[in-house]
């Protein structure tokens, strides 16, 4: 820790003196009268006009900006009300002063010049944009490297994108999926120089755009808008990879793109664990679990015809995976007497799988009031496990209790298709018919086989468990619906719809033993579930200026039946159902916005829950449904405040929830004191299991906006519920109600620079704990602390050589259970270096935590509940690689 102490302050040291000391001074003075013009703003632009200072006069209209870089600047100074004055400057090696700089009074044209330049972040409605010539990235940077300079995004090192504290589901490519089988595809392989904007809006579900009714789920979506000039090329990526241990990656991505028609190809085969081309990545923690060989192929095919009036978008994926694996899980669960069962597992698994996926999209303009979609999906995978699993269960006095040994041989095959088609017709102004209708089937059959041994030693008995499993499944899936909106006048608009869906379900297992040759009723079932649906939806919207409510209403009439012959098993029900969505979008100002939600649903028991006698899995774990559930009733509140600040590059955003459950459906477990579990279901009548989160972060320039300086707090409290009855303790014969509250708090700030110009950085740290309460064994809660720190840092050398270091911290504190604390440190470095003309190709020399300290240990918890786990891992290892960038026409060019 001392040693990262030292290096972080080093950064520090490094950042300050890697500027040049140059200085410019002046006076803004009003030209009618000389009056100083106190509070002007003072804005240097580069030729590409990008903002890269900023100050202010002080009362006397003296300013002064400090620590310029040498070159040419556009240098502005504004103030309100009065002309915009504009003027290129050259900064050379000494200081420079402009004394006085007079401008004329000239009402509201600040305004308008701002709106005609290009400006870094303006707020279309609830759409964030970010204007990407405004945020720098080195020379054949990623569009995920661009994403890491917005203020408000995060990109972890596997690619996982994260805005406003809210995870990012959907990357589109000028308004389209782009491989969508994977989003992360996009984000690693196109050109950050051929993005023009980057749009970041939550977008409704597609069910909700598609039928107009408004469903109240909402999916954090990137839109990457292209420029014009780069809509039009080819570009891609190849990579080999081979270091110690044997191991090696090849990686391909090509695309082709025209005004219309896109086309890519992807590929990988490596021996790291990887399917997504991220095994060099020095960003991350690129631990090898097991024994991994993977193989990745897709393809990715988008075009338009007819004049843009027939669209086709088609992927395909092929993956061929396999491992070899072994983990140890240390569990230990405390009973309501207090004591305190513990349970050791080491598994070993094998697993080989190999699937194909293809999905498309047909949409067709018929004529100027009419059109068609049509959208398609099709998968197969076979799929072969073994599975080795060793326990042991004891008392809190090391005292035995059980033990339990298993052997699980399987082969699987599952295929799914389904179709959706969408009809349109606009039957007036302001009108439309929406129509669709689709089907889902699905088929899988396995085959296994089990051999399990569990040894009571209580009982001195044991159960032998050697059974054949054949299993078949079959499902249909129809859904139909019909919707017209009516905009009644220029600010509302009411839709209405019905829908109905019918879908019969076949699950059947049955178990063989092997010592008796017989049918194992306890091990099988012959399930046969049909369920029937029909709503009338209802949905209100109101929209004018800065204002747009959303008021949507869908009420369902159930009727849902399911028969197992094995066991003589017929629930039916009948019942209705509704669900209730309201949305909120106020436009406070042109750089301010708060959206408000509610959305209030049923939560209906499973089958699964009400099924009194299922299929036993091993003798240590019976699951039992209970027929008398009750629905329970879920409401979730939100709220998110957006806001910006143009000339000061600050950005702020907070969004919360609050989530409760009346009448909920809580777990209930009876624990007996050979170690076996029995777990049921039950209404909790009078109480409320809720949730809630808070979220803030805050972005603001440092060093004349060099470097973003980001802040971020979050809060998360979850209060739930369950019933445990221990048999053979002091409490044996009743059931306790146990209240679980678990709280996360955590705090932290980053350090981004923006200049991708001698020196690069990304520095984190963050700080929290949580806090772990039970109402039964109180003695047990414990509030443990979390923080960590990260820092890549990339410094640029002569000769086109460049050195990147990645090193990660975290710590996570004791608890009452577990003493010791979980310590997480790693450290990579690379040198690379830039070849070719147009430095496309990068060799480079990459070695995976240096010191061999990573600890990979898990800590988890649930209820009273508690665990770790620890897996078998390669984190130290060595690699060289060649990367080459190859571009034609995307993108290039100055803007």
């Amino acid at each position: 820790m001392k040693r990262l102490v030292e290096l972080l302050f080093l950064l520090f040291i490094l950042i300050n003196s890697a500027y040049s000391q140059i200085n410019i001074k002046g006076r803004i003075l009003d030209k009618a009268d000389d009056k100083p013009l106190t509070n002007a703003s003072i804005i240097l632009l580069n030729r590409d006009s990008v903002l890269r200072y900023f100050n202010r006069a002080n009362e006397e209209g003296r300013f002064q900006v400090k620590n310029i870089k040498p070159g040419s600047y556009i240098m502005l100074a504004s103030y309100p009300k009065f002309e915009l004055y504009s003027d290129t400057i050259q900064i050379a090696d000494k200081d420079l002063d402009l004394h006085d700089i007079k401008i004329n009074s000239q009402r509201n044209v600040l305004q308008e010049v701002i709106v005609t330049r290009r400006l870094p972040i303006t707020l279309k409605g609830d759409t964030i944009e970010y204007d990407a010539a405004s945020f720098a990235t080195e020379k054949n940077a990623k569009l995920e490297d661009l994403l890491r300079r917005l203020p408000g995004f995060t990109v972890t090192g596997d690619g996982t994108i994260t805005a406003q504290g809210k995870s990012v589901q959907k990357v589109f490519i000028d308004g389209e999926e782009f491989f969508g089988y994977d989003p992360k595809i996009a984000i690693r392989n196109v050109r950050a120089d051929a993005v023009d904007k980057v749009q970041l809006y939550e977008k409704k579900s597609e069910e909700a755009e598609l039928s107009g009714i408004d469903d109240g789920v909402r999916i954090q979506t990137v839109n990457v808008v292209l420029k014009e000039k780069a809509r039009k090329g080819l570009f891609g990526n190849m990579e080999a990879l081979a270091g110690s241990q044997g191991l090696y990656a090849g990686n391909l991505f090509a695309a082709k793109f025209n005004k219309t028609e896109r086309i890519g190809i992807t590929a990988s085969h490596n021996n790291m664990g990887s399917s997504s081309g991220r095994e060099g990545s020095l960003r991350m923690n690129n631990q090898i679990t097991g024994e991994p060989l993977n193989t990745n192929l897709g393809a990715n095919y988008d075009n338009q015809f007819f004049k843009k009036a027939l669209k086709v978008n088609a992927n395909y994926g092929y993956d061929d995976n396999s491992n070899k694996n072994r983990s140890e899980t240390y569990n230990k669960n405390v009973l309501p007497d207090e004591s305190i069962q513990e349970k050791n597992t080491s598994t070993n698994n094998e697993r080989h799988s190999q699937s194909h996926d293809f999905r498309s999209n047909i949409s067709m303009r018929l004529d100027s009031t009419q059109s068609i979609e049509l959208q398609s999906n099709a998968s197969w995978e076979n799929t072969s496990q073994f599975n080795n699993t060793n326990s042991n269960t004891s008392d809190g006095l090391a005292n035995p209790i059980s033990d339990f040994r298993e052997n699980n041989q399987s082969n699987s095959s599952n295929s799914n298709n389904n179709f959706r088609l969408n009809y349109r017709k606009r039957l007036k102004p302001g009108r439309s018919l929406n129509v669709m209708i689709g089907n889902n089937h699905k088929e899988s059959s396995s085959e296994s086989k089990v051999n399990s041994r569990t040894y009571f030693y209580k009982t001195a008995d044991s159960t032998i468990i050697d059974q054949n499993r054949q299993g078949w499944n079959k499902g249909n899936n129809f859904t139909s619906s019909i919707n017209l909106n009516n905009r009644i006048n220029a600010y509302i608009n009411v839709a209405l719809g019905y829908s109905f869906n019918h879908s019969k379900n076949t699950n059947t297992q049955n178990s063989i033993n092997n010592i008796t040759q017989q049918f194992d009723s306890l091990y099988s079932q012959n399930q046969v579930d049909n369920n029937t649906n029909q709503g009338v939806n209802v949905n209100f919207s109101y929209r004018k200026e800065k204002l747009e409510i959303n008021f949507s209403n869908r009420t369902f009439y159930k009727n849902q039946q399911l028969n197992d012959s094995y066991r003589a098993i017929d629930l039916a029900r009948n019942f209705w159902d509704n669900n209730l969505n309201i949305d909120a979008n106020y436009r406070i100002s042109n750089s301010r916005n708060i959206r408000l939600a509610y959305q209030s649903s049923n939560i209906i028991p499973s089958f699964d829950q009400l099924q009194p006698l299922q299929p036993q899995t091993n003798p240590l774990f019976q699951q039992i449904g209970n027929p008398d559930l009750k629905r329970a009733v879920s409401n979730n509140i939100s709220a998110n405040y957006n806001a910006f600040s143009l000339l000061k590059g600050t950005n702020i955003n907070i969004n919360g929830s609050f989530s409760f459950v009346n009448n909920p459906i809580v777990n209930k477990t009876t624990i007996l004191d050979n170690s076996a579990q029995i777990s049921t279901y039950e209404n909790l009548s009078g109480k409320s299991s809720w949730n809630s989160t808070l979220n803030i972060n805050h972005m603001q320039p440092l060093a004349n906006r060099r470097i973003n300086f980001n802040k971020s707090a979050s809060v998360i409290f979850n209060n739930s519920y369950s019933y445990t009855k221990f048999e053979g303790g002091q409490s044996s014969g009743e059931f306790l109600l146990n209240n679980a509250k678990n709280t996360n708090f955590s705090v932290g700030s980053s350090l981004n620079e923006q200049d991708s110009e001698g020196f690069d950085f990304d520095v984190s740290v963050n700080t929290g704990f949580n806090i772990q309460q039970n109402s039964i064994n109180t003695q047990y809660n414990a509030t443990s602390f979390l923080g960590g720190t990260s820092a890549y840092i990339k410094y640029f050398l002569p000769k086109k050589f460049n050195i990147m270091t990645n090193i990660f911290y975290s710590y996570t504190g004791p608890t009452k259970l577990y003493k010791k604390s979980i310590n997480q440190f790693y450290a990579n470095i690379e040198l690379e270096k830039k070849v070719l003309k147009d430095e496309s190709m990068t060799l480079s020399v990459k070695a995976f935590d240096i010191f061999n300290t990573f600890n990979n240990t898990r800590r988890s918890a649930s209820d009273t509940n508690y665990s770790e786990s620890v897996q078998q891992v390669l984190t130290q290892y060595f690699l060289i690689g060649v990367k080459w960038d190859f571009n034609k026409y995307l993108g290039k060019g100055n803007d």
